[in-house]
């Protein structure tokens, strides 16, 4: 006796659903920290977060999510979103900076459980913001001043507690990779200040010492040492 067409086509069905979750919630081989990949995303999110290109933040994010913190598609796709919503939230001048902070402690609450980071969320939110909030204020002052020089010290202190929260690495390599990646930030600024001499060359710039910044930290790096 053959089984009915309609219970057939229910395995069918109930095996694709099985198999779509099955490929969202596996997560990537995470056997080694990715720094020059995580460099490039980051400075790719750069461009498209002051373009306001949102989709493209969002796509960036979720390979940035996976990379960095070893998330399933899922969790790197619905903690992508909590990055974009941040970012909005944050982006215009009169900012709502509770909403961006309770969506950045989303994020880490999904990157704190698929990374195991040591840190909890709440505190890492409350680091990441106060880097974006520092960032912000420096870029205005630089843009201002005739020279547009500027003391990076502030940012560089912000970006040393956030990176001792994230990474297990010595004192020394924090503070080198908090330097780099504060420097990229002001090469940001040159270009979203609009007196950059040669965009392209800065953007090149910033990945490179974004890519100092993630090797700094790298297991691998330190081992070396």
């Amino acid at each position: 006796m053959r089984p009915p067409r309609s219970l057939i086509a229910g395995i069918l069905v109930i095996t694709v659903l099985v198999a779509i979750i099955a490929l969202v919630q596996r997560r990537p081989q995470c056997a080694a920290f990715a720094p020059d990949r995580t460099a490039y995303l980051e400075k790719a999110g750069w461009e498209a977060y002051y373009k306001h290109n949102w989709p493209r933040v969002l796509t960036l994010m979720v390979q940035m999510n996976r990379t960095q913190f070893c998330m399933s598609w899922l969790d790197a796709t619905l903690a992508a979103f909590d990055i974009v919503r941040a970012a909005a939230a944050f982006a215009p001048i009169d900012n709502d900076i509770t909403a961006a902070t309770a969506h950045l402690t989303d994020f880490y609450a999904k990157a704190r459980t698929a990374a195991g980071l040591r840190t909890d969320a709440a505190t890492l939110a409350a680091l990441e913001m106060e880097y974006w909030v520092v960032h912000r204020e420096l870029a205005v002052a630089r843009k201002s001043t005739p020279d547009h020089a500027g003391d990076i010290a502030p940012i560089v202190a912000a970006l040393e507690a956030l990176h001792a929260a994230l990474f297990d690495a010595p004192p020394a390599a924090i503070r080198r990779s908090a330097t780099q990646r504060a420097q990229a930030a002001a090469t940001v600024d040159r270009i979203t200040g609009v007196y950059s001499d040669d965009v392209a060359a800065d953007w090149q710039t910033i990945e490179r010492l974004l890519q100092e910044a993630y090797r700094a930290v790298s297991p691998t790096s330190i081992a070396i040492e």
